[in-house]
């Protein structure tokens, strides 16, 4: 049974809580990040470009369809990398929220070449599995939005280079505790780097936790066939039983 679409008045209401949650957390400058969710086949509400995130009102959402046209008579733009979203929505069916970030810790982590795709954190198999790391792309270019989507299709968390994250969920919440598991977890580990420990659980545990947390199926990046991108780039492509086909130990 398809999943109900939710009720644009009341999304509109949610996007404002949780873009003023970002801002106050500092889980981006004011400016910085977009939020999206669908309300419709082909009907999403999308944050203005230029906009400060701590001071959005229900109505500064502007309503797009799934080929990125303006729906309302605004006068508005959407966010400049509305592209992003357009591919993981076009990817996926479950994904219904999308929230790009620059949570400052897993970019920090990101910058000095620590691997958050690597399961140190037994808890983040339960919140979204692992973390991918995409290419660098430069911001606001179509680029973004062809790589990223690539990512998207298999993966609930990505991590963009040099930029900020990318999370997706069937609800605008559930982005969101994927987009907070992953600060944490880029805090926990940056912690224990500094204390010279942090080294990753041994494989079989790591299949242990997913059976755990993926009982009736493994994820789509774990699953024969999948042929999905490489958790970090320069890895080999993810395949079943054991996360990456000859990779990391996560």
């Amino acid at each position: 049974m398809a999943m109900a679409w939710p009720d644009e008045r009341s999304s509109r209401r949610e996007l404002v809580e949780i873009a003023r949650e970002i801002y106050v957390r500092k889980l981006g400058a004011a400016g910085d990040g977009n939020l999206s969710v669908r309300v419709g086949a082909d009907r999403l509400l999308a944050t203005p470009s230029g906009c400060h995130k701590g001071r959005l009102q229900p109505n500064d959402f502007i309503a797009v369809d799934l080929a990125g046209r303006v729906l309302d008579h605004s006068g508005r733009k959407p966010s400049s990398e509305l592209s992003l979203h357009l591919a993981a929505y076009a990817r996926r069916d479950d994904i219904r929220a999308v929230i790009h970030a620059h949570p400052p810790m897993a970019l920090a982590c990101n910058l000095a070449g620590v691997q958050l795709s690597d399961v140190i954190v037994s808890e983040v198999v339960f919140a979204f599995g692992q973390a991918a790391t995409a290419p660098y792309t430069t911001p606001t270019t179509d680029d973004v939005g062809r790589v990223l989507g690539e990512y998207l299709a298999c993966y609930d968390v990505v991590v963009m280079p040099r930029h900020g994250s990318v999370t997706v969920g069937a609800t605008l919440e559930q982005a969101l505790i994927r987009l907070d598991a992953l600060e944490h977890t880029a805090h926990v580990v940056a912690m224990a780097r500094l204390m010279g420990g942090g080294q990753p659980l041994p494989a079989a545990e790591v299949n242990r936790l997913y059976e755990r947390a993926y009982p009736d199926s493994e994820p789509r990046w774990r699953q024969p066939g999948a042929n999905c991108p490489p958790l970090e780039p320069g890895a080999a492509p993810t395949c079943a039983c054991g996360g990456s086909c000859g990779g990391t130990g996560g």
